[in-house]
């Protein structure tokens, strides 16, 4: 009987030490990002430097954008330094996973599939999606196949949702995922694919820097998508704190001045490299 007493006994000590380490462990895990970037003064900001005017890297070898403004912006109201880390677009969501990053600031798209891997934070602005094709081939598409055909060669951004556009939408036509939008304009040039599927503004800007006016995009755009702020998970502090300065930032006029400076004046076109 005292030997079954104390295994009673025993049993809810255990599990109560069972529930205090587990509970530690999570206590740990989350906000640790945030504990970081306290701690150490610095707010890592994973960018791509390839999406103009979100972000690029300038014939000045100096980092700019809307989203290196708002970066600077978001830091200072947090009272930390900012240090961008450029990588391809592709590598962006692993290196949040990973740590290597804090934030990912760089014209990065809301959907469903990402929630479900990260903590969205916004929308800060808005993007729309269309294709960047030759004039010619375009009215070659439109007057035979149209382009959701397996004879249509497509690409996109590699872990983009320009990609999963072209998957969801236009899923009998080839597809080829890129990491590097120039790589993509010599593949329309040389005529190894048929269109680009990328964020407007990227194909706007492709258009107006095309001395040889062969490059055109559609009239209308073929979605809108919200753009925000990426953390990852069990980072509730974090995510309060920037959600906090967007909310701040769209109340008054910040938000708007950083889209005039960035998408209704051309001044920084000279600034392209």
């Amino acid at each position: 009987m005292k030997t079954l007493l104390q295994k009673i006994i025993v049993l809810p000590l255990f599990i109560s030490l069972l529930f205090s380490l587990l509970y530690s462990q999570v206590a740990i895990a989350t906000n640790s990002t945030f504990e970081r970037i306290n701690k150490e003064g610095v707010l890592v900001v994973g960018m791509s430097g390839e999406q103009p005017p979100f972000n690029f890297v300038s014939n000045l070898e100096t980092v700019i954008g809307y989203d290196v403004d708002l970066a600077t912006i978001l830091g200072k109201s947090m009272g930390v330094e900012v240090r961008i880390e450029l990588m391809s677009f592709p590598e962006l969501l692993q290196a949040l996973k990973k740590q290597k990053i804090d934030v990912i600031i760089s014209g990065f798209a809301f959907t469903e599939a990402r929630s479900k891997e990260i903590t969205f934070i916004g929308p800060y602005a808005l993007s729309g999606k269309s294709m960047l094709i030759t004039k010619k081939r375009l009215k070659e598409i439109r007057a035979s196949t149209g382009f959701n055909h397996k004879n249509i060669h497509l690409m996109a951004l590699e872990n983009s949702t320009s990609q999963t556009l072209a998957e969801q939408r236009l899923e009998k036509a080839k597809l080829t995922p890129i990491k590097h939008y120039e790589d993509a304009l010599l593949a329309l040039r040389s005529g190894e694919a048929d269109a680009l599927v990328a964020d407007l503004a990227i194909c706007e800007l492709a258009v107006i820097r095309d001395t040889l006016q062969e490059l055109t995009t559609l009239q209308k755009p073929l979605a809108v998508e919200e753009i925000g702020i990426a953390i990852k998970k069990d980072e509730p502090l974090l995510e309060a704190r920037l959600s906090e300065q967007l909310r701040t930032l769209s109340k008054g006029d910040e938000l708007k001045k950083l889209h005039t400076k960035w998408f209704n004046s051309p001044g920084w076109l000279e600034l392209l490299p």
